[in-house]
C-alpha cells in the first residue's frame, strides 16, 4: 500500500509547481531511498500518470510533476518562458526542494527530451542538482529526441491549435495520440488537461520548443538508460526513436510496448509500470 500527498512549491512570484507525491507506506523520504520522478508530456500533467504510479508506489517513493503551466503549476504570461532548459531547471529545482537523494527520471515525449537535458547537463558522470543527489538511470518513454524537429508551417499551424477545445483536443487524444480509445471513452482527466494549460505553455512546444536543441551532451549521458517506444506510436515512430534516440546515447536499451500509441501510459498502463520496475530492480 502507499499514500499520497500534493505539495505546491513556489520557485519563482510566478512559478509554482505542483507535485503529486506517493510513498510505500512506512518509507522515511529521509532515509535516501529512490525517487522516481515522472515528466508529462505536452498537452498532460501529473495526472498522466496516474494509472502507472499506484503500481510502482507500493515499492517505490514516486513524484509526479505539473510543469509549468500545465495542470495546478502556473509559469509566467509570456511564450519563451516555456522552453525546454526553462522547464529542465524547475525539475532541478524541485529536486533540491524536495531534498531528493536518489532519483530516477522518466519523461514521456516532451517530458523525456527535458530528461535527457537533464541527465546531460547534470548527471553525466553521476552526479547532481546538489553534491547530495545522484541521477540513478533514466527512462524515456516515447521520447521527443534531443535534436531540433522543425515542422511543415500548416502542421505548425494545426498543433498550435490542437488543444484550442474540447472538440479538437479529443479528436487528437483518440485519433493520434492513443491506440485504444477510438471506440470506448478517455480517462475524463486527459482532455480537461490538454485544454487547462495556458496559452503560453500550450504555444511554446509548436512554436519553438520542439525545436530546441539539447542534443549536445547527450552523448556523455553515463547512467543506464531505458528506451521505451510504442509499436503503434504515431508521433515518434519506433524507427525515428531507435535513430535519434537510442543511437546517440550510448548504452541505451530499447524496448516496444505491443499495441500502444504515443500515450502509453493511457494505452497500456500496465505494460509500462512492469517495465518500470524491471528497470528499477536491475538498477540494485
Amino acid at each position: 500500500m502507499a499514500f499520497s500527498r500534493i505539495e505546491r512549491i513556489k520557485l519563482q512570484p510566478e512559478i509554482n509547481i505542483n507535485a503529486v507525491i506517493r510513498q510505500p507506506h512506512g518509507l522515511d523520504r529521509t532515509q535516501g531511498k529512490t525517487t522516481i520522478v515522472f515528466l508529462h508530456f505536452w498537452g498532460g500533467s501529473a495526472r498522466t500518470w496516474s494509472l502507472v504510479t499506484p503500481l510502482i508506489s507500493t515499492k517505490y517513493q514516486t513524484v509526479a510533476l505539473d510543469f509549468r503551466g500545465w495542470g495546478n503549476s502556473t509559469g509566467p504570461n509570456y511564450v519563451e518562458a516555456y522552453s525546454i532548459t526553462a522547464l529542465a531547471e524547475d525539475v532541478e529545482a524541485i529536486i533540491r526542494e524536495l531534498h531528493l537523494k536518489k532519483v530516477v527520471l522518466v519523461g514521456l515525449s516532451m517530458g523525456a527530451k527535458v530528461a535527457q537535458l537533464i541527465a546531460s547537463r547534470l548527471y553525466s558522470n553521476a552526479g547532481g542538482p546538489t553534491q547530495t543527489t545522484a541521477l540513478l538511470g533514466l527512462i524515456l518513454i516515447s521520447p521527443a529526441p534531443s535534436t531540433p524537429l522543425q515542422l511543415p508551417p500548416e502542421m505548425r499551424e494545426q498543433q498550435l491549435h490542437a488543444y484550442d477545445n474540447q472538440e479538437s483536443a479529443t479528436f487528437v487524444a483518440k485519433n493520434v495520440l492513443t491506440a485504444s480509445f477510438q471506440d470506448t471513452d478517455l480517462p475524463e482527466f486527459v482532455v480537461g488537461d490538454m485544454t487547462k494549460g495556458n496559452k503560453w505553455a500550450r504555444e511554446a512546444w509548436p512554436a519553438y520548443a520542439m525545436g530546441e536543441d539539447v542534443s549536445w551532451g547527450v552523448g556523455r549521458i553515463k547512467v543506464p538508460v531505458l528506451v521505451l517506444a510504442a509499436e503503434k506510436d504515431l508521433v515518434e515512430p519506433v524507427e525515428r526513436v531507435q535513430k535519434e534516440v537510442c543511437h546517440r546515447i550510448p548504452g541505451a536499451q530499447l524496448w516496444i510496448l505491443p499495441g500502444s500509441g504515443h500515450l502509453s501510459p493511457l494505452d497500456v498502463p500496465g505494460a509500462v509500470a512492469e517495465n518500470v520496475i524491471q528497470f528499477l530492480d536491475a538498477l540494485g
